[in-house]
């Protein structure tokens, strides 16, 4: 048979190698292919280029060679054409696999997968990928606080970061997921002078307002540190401001979730699920947890993009976050909050009037047939303010018009009751007021905490010179409440750590008890977390409990991970920052209640004083023969007669639920004519 030179060369060659224990032209050969140069051994010896469809060998048999199409190559033994010019690294293979997990919304291996990478020194160049990743996998999870710790790591190594402008869009989803928004808003305030996409420019400017608009009242209360927003006005008193400047806003940031499930691709973010690296430098990668080893490696020096400059004064944050709000557009569903959030800002500068536009305009935008948009929650919100601002200038039948307007569905309901029942009362029409009160006394709500409310109605009894029946609701006030102000000033007064307090009431939440003392307990509950501050960082601890439990229940091979460790460790030290904080405002909210109490006990014996005073009057001038004593009983002029929306029902002790807040009381005597 005849050979070519070539063939002989070669056998020879493989002989020698042979011999020589691998030596020879064997080695020098695999590194020409790896080199890209791609000599074909099967045709013209002249013919030099590099098989692009050449596959890649199987990593777990080193020792087979296949051909272009897939096959064993027919070579003799000997794999000339199955040399691979483009072996992988276990890293890359491991990524990708990883990737392919997400797709298949496989997301707890995934993400111990990233996590694996993150903190392998070889994989350097999937850092920045495989810590996006593993931000997106846990969002994924609905591990939303792990999540936005994550996403934070990134955007605190800098715009260099390849994911940078990605992670903020991902605080944005994050924000519709928690309770505290607060948490996300302190993230996306640090960076306020980066350009953002145009499809989030809108939000990204009312909740950057809405992060100053905290942050001045903040530092008006001289308690930074606490990042929250102060109290609403307390209970039961008519407000003399609006409540939302003082309270936690309740909006929807709207937009609902990202709109995109993660089955692979692009995921409508621009997101990249389908390559390989990160491209670039790892930017540093390490993910402070807490100390410990495996936490990413710092193998380089990251770039960090400090906090934007802000003002340090209350004035300088309520001008720029009025700024801000100005810049949201008209056709944006942001508008109407951002026309809501400036009206609550003019009124906190006391710049009423501008205050009553913005709510108005408020209003008109949400007209159900008219407006422009549609938020029912968020209209009733500005009614509110509206009533309120008119009562705060003793302009009650504006105040009513508006406290009208608060349906009988709304959370605020049962607020806008009691306070029209002090506009009623300050306009003289006292029947109005008592059947408001009727309402709120009624079984449906006598969990509600409106203490102020039966000293309302037996202030009323005694301007229409009813002493017995003003004194029998002074017992009945002090029957109720007595015993909770003394549980309030024996628990507020042991000395415990002040985190000690909130834990009483969280065991409250998750063992309450039916018996008297246990009633007692759900009422302090109730008292402590009229605070919206407290509710929200009650929401948030209960939130982040609700997470560890979902890590725990995790499948064995997430739960047994170092990552899964991690994640526990970082909600827990989350958990329990929130708990001392919660705990502190526990007590001071317990406080404020209990020196309440006591003020509104004060105020109930002063009536019943009052009462005895001008009942022992009346006895003593007929004991002395007066023929004047004291005011004249007048009847009391009432019909039965209603419009013909109406019906007129005798009341008789019955609730009806659809009866709630249409009653009338009827004085059938009084000391002095009602005000038509």
């Amino acid at each position: 048979m005849r050979h070519s030179k070539l063939s002989f060369v070669l056998v020879c060659g493989l002989g020698l190698s042979l011999w020589l224990g691998g030596a020879g032209p064997w080695p020098a050969l695999a590194r020409a292919q790896d080199d890209g140069l791609g000599i074909d051994l099967t045709g013209d010896e002249t013919k030099k280029k590099k098989k692009k469809d050449a596959k890649k060998p199987d990593p777990k048999k080193p020792g087979e060679a296949k051909a272009a199409d897939g096959k064993a190559a027919d070579d003799g033994g000997f794999g000339f054409e199955a040399l691979d010019v483009s072996v992988k690294s276990a890293e890359k293979e491991a990524m990708e696999a990883a990737l392919d997990q997400m797709k298949d919304e496989k997301y707890e291996p995934a993400a111990v997968s990233f996590w694996d990478l993150y903190n392998n020194p070889k994989a350097k160049q999937y850092f920045q990928s495989s810590e996006y990743q593993l931000a997106k996998a846990l969002y994924r999870m609905r591990l939303y606080h792990t999540a936005l710790q994550h996403f934070g790591k990134i955007l605190e190594k800098g715009t260099d970061h390849k994911y940078f402008k990605t992670s903020l869009e991902w605080l944005f989803f994050i924000s519709h997921k928690v309770k505290d928004q607060r948490e996300v808003l302190d993230y996306i305030a640090r960076y306020s002078d980066v350009e953002f996409p145009k499809k989030y420019r809108d939000e990204f400017l009312f909740l950057l307002a809405k992060n100053f608009y905290f942050r001045a009242l903040e530092i008006e209360k001289g308690a930074v540190a606490a990042a929250a927003p102060a109290a609403k006005p307390a209970e039961g008193k008519p407000a003399a401001k609006p409540a939302s400047g003082e309270e936690e806003m309740g909006f929807d940031l709207g937009g609902g979730d990202e709109g995109e499930k993660s089955g692979g691709g692009d995921d409508g973010l621009g997101l990249d699920l389908t390559g390989s690296g990160g491209g670039g430098a790892a930017g540093g990668g390490g993910l402070d947890l807490g100390g410990g080893d495996e936490m990413g490696l710092d193998l380089e020096d990251s770039k960090k993009t400090g906090p934007s400059a802000l003002p340090t004064d209350a004035v300088g944050l309520l001008s720029k976050s009025k700024a801000l709000l100005l810049q949201v557009g008209e056709n944006s569903k942001f508008y109407p909050r951002a026309r809501y959030l400036e009206g609550v800002i003019f009124y906190k500068e006391e710049n009423f009037q501008e205050a009553v536009g913005a709510f108005r305009k408020v209003v008109r935008l949400l007209h159900p047939k008219t407006g422009k948009f549609r938020d029912d929650a968020l209209r009733e919100m500005a009614f509110f303010q509206l009533a309120r601002t008119h009562y705060a200038h003793k302009q009650f039948r504006y105040a009513l018009f508006y406290y009208d307007r608060i349906t009988s569905d709304s959370v605020q309901w049962l607020d806008s009751l009691f306070e029209s029942s002090w506009a009623w009362f300050r306009l003289g029409k006292f029947q109005k007021a008592l059947g408001n009160l009727i309402t709120l006394d009624s079984p449906f709500f006598r969990e509600e905490y409106f203490p102020e409310g039966l000293v309302l109605k037996a202030v009323t009894y005694f301007e229409n010179c009813r002493y017995p029946e003003s004194n029998q609701i002074v017992t009945e006030f002090r029957t109720r409440y007595e015993p909770l102000y003394k549980e309030l000033d024996k628990l507020v007064s042991q000395k415990m750590e002040p985190e000690a307090y909130y834990k009483k009431l969280l065991a409250i939440q998750t063992a309450p008890s039916d018996d008297p003392a246990g009633k007692l307990l759900r009422r302090i509950l109730k008292v402590a977390l009229q605070d919206d501050d407290l509710k929200v960082l009650n929401a948030s601890v209960l939130e982040i409990e609700r997470e560890m439990q979902r890590i725990r229940k995790k499948p064995a091979s997430f739960t047994g991970s170092k990552l899964a460790k991690r994640l526990l460790d970082m909600l827990k030290g989350q958990r329990d920052a929130l708990v001392v904080k919660a705990g502190e405002l526990t007590k001071r909210r317990l406080e404020q209640e209990r020196d309440a109490l006591s003020t509104l006990i004060g105020q109930a014996l002063r009536i019943k004083l009052e009462n005895d005073n001008a009942e022992l009057d009346v006895l003593r001038r007929a004991k002395a023969g007066d023929t004047d004593l004291g005011p004249t009983l007048l009847p009391y002029d009432w019909t039965a007669a209603t419009d013909d929306e109406k019906l007129y029902w005798p009341y008789e002790g019955e609730y009806w639920r659809d009866e709630l807040g249409t009653y009338e009381y009827t004085l059938t005597w009084g000391c002095r004519k009602q005000v038509e």
